[in-house]
């Protein structure tokens, strides 16, 4: 970690931002607001910024909060080693604010470094055999479906917890599970069954944001985490992946819709502060989703409102 990153605050001119990014010879800069981040600055959006200035001589001068990626992903002072890692590596992230309890600047993790680290451990490997074996259950993605695995879903939970209590913010998640895909591979075969779930980690993928994040969270079980969303904005996109499976119209003899079609439970965080929680409530929705003849999309507050009534 460099424990002198360059942080200036949100109401330096960008100017003498860019002045003082040049003399430090940084790579980015982290805007702050009572030592706490707000935004980073990088090279590139430097120079976005001058080529557009090249373009158009007439144009003024942006200010740091105009130039700035808001509220940067930042890992606290404990933060192991691999989390940070397997964040900067899933969201393709160059850097990373460090930051205390208080959320008060206290460093930066650039991947570079990161990438080091890990090349000096690897270099290691002839001396710690069983090294090798827990690096390869670092790995992020799921080797079938392409998406995120286990591990990694897990990692990203405890972050997105951890900022959106920070933050005060509020994050969704949704549970898909295939329906009657024990049938499907009974009848078709698992090589075709192997295709499918390929199939739908991609066209799921194809329906979120680039800030949602998708992982395999057991068997045809599919996790979406979606930052930033409230529980009527996840249904509402669960239930288009769930139409979108549908009208792909792939054969499923035994399904009583004669295809292949998926159920969802949905729960939002605003009422829990415990992401294991959460997942459990979006399990207890799917679980009624199917119980209700599946094919469908069931969020944890209607199961809450329905036993409210009763």
């Amino acid at each position: 970690m460099q424990t002198r990153a360059l942080a200036l605050e949100l109401e330096t001119r960008f100017e003498d931002a860019v002045i003082q990014l040049a003399h430090e010879r940084n790579s980015c800069l982290i805007v702050v607001q009572d030592n706490v981040p707000v935004g980073i600055v990088t090279e590139r959006d430097i120079t976005l910024v001058y080529a557009k200035q090249l373009k158009h001589p007439q144009r003024e001068t942006p200010s740091l909060s105009d130039v700035m990626t808001k509220d940067p992903i930042c890992i606290r002072e404990d933060t192991p080693y691999e989390n940070a890692l397997s964040l900067a590596r899933s969201r393709k992230l160059r850097h990373l604010p460090v930051v205390n309890a208080e959320g008060e600047l206290t460093g930066l993790v650039t991947q570079n470094s990161l990438l080091k680290a890990f090349s000096r451990l690897l270099s290691q490997q002839s001396k710690m055999q069983g090294y090798i074996e827990e690096l390869k259950s670092l790995s992020l993605e799921d080797p079938l479906m392409g998406i995120g695995n286990r591990r990694a879903m897990e990692v990203d939970l405890q972050y997105t917890q951890s900022d959106a209590e920070r933050r005060g913010a509020v994050y969704s998640l949704a549970l898909l599970d295939i329906d009657f895909f024990k049938y499907f591979n009974d009848d078709y075969g698992h090589q075709k069954g192997d295709e499918i779930l390929r199939s739908v980690a991609r066209h799921v993928c194809q329906q979120l944001r680039s800030t949602d994040r998708v992982f395999r969270y057991g068997g045809e079980e599919i996790l979406v985490l979606m930052p930033g969303t409230t529980q009527e904005q996840a249904e509402l996109c669960a239930e288009r992946i769930r139409t979108r499976i549908e009208r792909l119209n792939i054969p499923n003899a035994r399904a009583s819709s004669k295809r292949l079609t998926l159920s969802a439970g949905v729960c939002s965080s605003s009422r829990t502060s415990d992401w294991q929680s959460i997942v459990s409530f979006a399990d207890a929705a799917l679980y009624k989703a199917k119980g209700n003849g599946r094919n469908q999309v069931v969020g944890h507050c209607h199961i809450e409102a329905a036993l409210n009534c009763g």
